[in-house]
């Protein structure tokens, strides 16, 4: 478990970034529900000078959206093949694998996990992905493990009283 080293979260959506229901309007529209903690977590995460990424295998208007809104640049959506994106983010942020924090809940996080410096399961994961996990978050996927697993990031990097500051005053 390498926390000290880690400057990129990549986050999987279903299960992860909202609790994994897809809803399905009678006209074909895809809703999604995001927990607003997670993403100001993220905002916090960039504020420490780190980044953010999404792997999903779901193709989804309303993740580029919430993606969009939260400034995530590099957004891998319909993507089979995780290690693809996940190659692909290392080249394009110069960064080792060691330096990823992966999130994940079920079997296609799981080539990523096992590739990255610290992998985290949500509490809601599939068992096998748990066993590989180097954490595993208290809050349930959508319920908030993904400000959980940044704030122990910023926490471990000594990275959490500058976030802080700005609330303090």
């Amino acid at each position: 478990m390498a926390i000290d080293d880690i400057k990129l979260v990549s986050l999987d959506v279903d299960g992860v970034l909202s609790e994994g229901k897809i809803v399905v309007l009678d006209d074909g529209t895809e809703m999604k529900e995001f927990d607003v903690h997670d993403g100001h977590g993220i905002r916090l995460l960039y504020r420490a000078g780190l980044l953010a990424a999404i792997i999903s295998g779901r193709a989804s208007k309303a993740v580029a959206i919430r993606a969009k809104d939260l400034e995530i640049e590099d957004v891998y959506l319909g993507i089979h093949n995780k290690r693809e994106a996940f190659d692909e983010i290392l080249g394009k942020r110069s960064l080792d694998a060691s330096e990823i924090c992966v999130v994940g809940d079920d079997l296609p996080d799981m080539p990523i996990m096992r590739r990255c410096g610290f992998a985290v399961a949500v509490a809601n994961a599939r068992p096998e992905v748990k066993e590989i996990a180097d954490y595993v978050t208290k809050a349930q996927g959508g319920h908030g493990a993904v400000r959980e697993v940044i704030e122990k990031i910023l926490r471990a990097q000594d990275k959490w009283a500058d976030v802080m500051a700005r609330y303090l005053d």
